[in-house]
């Protein structure tokens, strides 16, 4: 007798496989010959991959200068979990701006003019060699 309960969830054969869906959107290219997109693509990678990683990222383009991600941080117990992160394409450095959400730390980066700008201020590092 069949069950008139409704399922909650989808059967597996009646799931899409995921490598049969098209691929995702480059959200930006580099060029891995250049020392400051290679440094900053590194950087990205080791940051938000692998069992270290201390960003999730939410967002990212690019502009002439810098690599903006918008990130949420993973080990984190203060008050602004989330962040526009800017990764330098020229030298060694990264600045960062502090957001409530992650929808506003979506929203802030899809608002950024695609020409650079000086900006208010913001917190800023920069890493030595092998940083």
């Amino acid at each position: 007798m069949p069950c008139s309960v409704p399922a909650t969830s989808t059967s597996y054969r009646r799931r899409k496989h995921r490598l049969s869906s098209s691929p995702p959107t480059i959200a930006a290219t580099l060029d891995l010959s250049k020392p400051g997109e290679a440094w900053a693509e590194d950087y990205l990678r080791r940051a938000s991959t692998g069992k270290d990683a201390f960003w999730r990222v939410l967002a990212i383009r690019r502009d002439d200068a810098s690599l903006l991600v918008a990130v949420q941080w993973l080990r984190w117990k203060g008050k602004d979990r989330y962040y526009v992160v800017s990764l330098s394409l020229t030298e060694q450095a990264l600045t960062w701006k502090p957001y409530q959400t992650a929808k506003a730390a979506r929203e802030a980066l899809a608002a950024i003019d695609q020409t650079p700008t000086a900006q208010a201020s913001e917190s800023t590092s920069r890493t030595g060699e092998g940083a």
